[in-house]
C-alpha cells in the first residue's frame, strides 16, 4: 500500500495563569501547557494493474488481452480532398511517407481502439508492407499497385484487402461523400468492429508471435534528449504536402498540422497530438518506366534519423535487416533508442532533403 501522509497539527493550548504586573490577582502556579498533535493519515487509493499489460506501441498500460493481440495497420488516404480523416486520433503510431506524384499516404497503427469510423481507406504500395511487418500487424488496405500485389504474393503478409469480398463484411461507402463529384475514391471506410469481422473471416493468427521483438522501446522515466531545440518541426514532403508539428510546453506534446492547418480527426474534432516524433531518412526514388510515377523506398537497409520529444532533438540511426525483422532505432553510441511513453509519429523522409526544427519566422524576429 502507498500512503500520502498529511499531517494536521491541532494545537490545543490551555493557558490558565495569573499574569503578574497589570493584573491585581494573586500569583498561581503555571499549569502545564498541553499540546495535542493529531495525525490524520489520508490514504491514497492504490492503482491496480491487475489484468493489464504494457501497450507495445506506446509503453502505456492497457488491457492485457488487448496488449497480446496483433496490432492493426490501416492504409489511410491523405489527399487534401480526403480530409478530414476519421479514427486516426486513436492510432498509437502514425506513419507518413510519399506515394506517387506529390502526395503522401498514412499508415495508422492501432493496438487499443474502438473507432466507429476509420478512413478513408486507400490502396497500398509495396514498401508500406514493411510497416506492417515491423509490428507483426494485420494490414488493411483497398487494392494496391502492381508492385504491391507482387510483394503480397511473394511475402504473404496478413493483409485484409477490402477490394474483394471483404468489402461487404468490413467496409462501406460514406453516403454523402460517395455522391459528391470527385469524392467516390475518398469515401471508403472501415471501423474496429468491421476489421475484427474481416480478421475472423480470414482466420489470421490472433496474437503476436511469441518472442517477437518490439520495434519501439520505452524509457521507464521520462527524459529530454539532446540540446538541439525542436519546438516547431517542418517536414516538406513536397510543395503541396508539408507536415508541421508545434510543441506545447504545458502538455509536453506536439500538435500536428498539414499544409498550415490543424490535422483534425472528424470523429471527435480533435487535433492529432504526439509525444514522440521520429524522422527516418531513407533512399526514395522513382521506379524507372512506371507510367504513374510510383516510387520505391528502401526500408530494408540502414540510415540516419532524428528523434524529437519534449522540445528537443537528437540524431539517431536505423537498421532493418529483413522484411520480417523490425526496424531498430539506436542513438549515436549504439544503444537502443528509448522513447518517452506515448503516441509516436514516424515520417519516412527522402535522405537527400532536409527538415527544419524551429520556426524560421520566429528566428528571424
Amino acid at each position: 500500500m502507498q500512503f500520502n501522509k498529511k499531517l494536521i497539527a491541532i494545537l490545543i493550548i490551555i493557558l490558565i495563569f495569573t499574569v503578574v504586573g497589570c493584573s491585581k490577582k494573586t500569583d498561581t502556579p503555571d499549569e502545564d501547557i498541553t499540546v495535542e498533535i493529531i495525525e490524520e493519515i489520508e490514504e491514497k487509493e492504490e492503482i491496480s494493474y491487475e489484468g493489464m499489460a504494457m501497450n507495445p506501441l506506446t509503453g502505456l498500460w492497457i488491457d492485457e488481452d488487448v496488449a497480446k493481440r496483433r496490432p492493426v495497420a490501416v492504409m489511410i488516404n491523405n489527399m487534401k480532398l480526403a480530409l478530414p480523416q476519421s479514427g486516426i486520433s486513436q492510432a498509437d503510431i502514425l506513419y507518413e511517407t510519399l506515394a506517387e506524384g506529390n502526395i503522401t499516404r498514412l499508415v495508422a497503427v492501432f493496438q487499443d481502439f474502438d473507432a466507429e469510423k476509420i478512413g478513408p481507406v486507400r490502396s497500398t504500395r509495396h514498401y508500406y508492407l514493411n510497416i506492417a511487418f515491423d509490428h507483426d500487424a494485420i494490414f488493411v488496405h483497398h487494392g494496391g499497385s502492381p508492385q504491391a500485389f507482387e510483394a503480397i504474393k511473394e511475402l504473404k503478409p496478413a493483409n485484409l484487402n477490402t477490394l474483394s469480398y471483404l468489402e461487404s463484411i468490413m467496409a462501406w461507402r460514406d453516403p454523402e461523400r460517395s455522391k459528391q463529384r470527385r469524392m467516390y475514391e475518398h469515401s471508403l471506410y472501415t471501423n474496429a468492429e468491421g476489421i475484427m469481422k474481416g480478421w475472423e473471416k480470414v482466420d489470421y493468427r490472433k496474437e503476436v508471435v511469441e518472442g517477437f521483438p518490439q520495434k519501439l522501446q520505452f524509457a521507464e522515466e521520462e527524459y529530454t534528449p539532446g540540446n538541439e531545440v525542436a519546438d516547431y518541426i517542418t517536414i516538406p514532403f513536397s510543395n503541396d504536402y508539408v507536415t508541421n508539428f508545434e510543441y506545447n510546453s504545458d502538455t509536453k506534446s506536439y500538435k500536428r498540422f498539414q499544409s498550415g492547418k490543424p490535422h483534425i480527426d472528424e470523429n471527435n474534432n480533435e487535433q492529432l497530438e504526439f509525444k514522440n516524433i521520429i524522422v527516418q531518412f531513407a533512399d526514395i526514388k522513382l521506379i524507372p518506366g512506371d507510367p504513374e510515377g510510383r516510387r520505391d523506398i528502401k526500408l530494408i537497409g540502414s540510415g540516419e534519423g532524428i528523434y524529437i520529444t519534449n522540445g528537443k532533438a537528437m540524431p539517431i540511426t536505423w537498421n532493418k535487416s529483413g522484411y520480417n525483422i523490425p526496424t531498430e532505432y539506436k542513438d549515436l553510441d549504439g544503444n537502443i533508442l528509448k522513447l518517452n511513453k506515448g503516441k509516436t509519429s514516424i515520417s519516412i523522409f527522402p535522405n537527400n532533403k532536409t527538415i527544419s526544427l524551429t520556426n524560421v519566422t520566429e528566428e528571424e524576429n
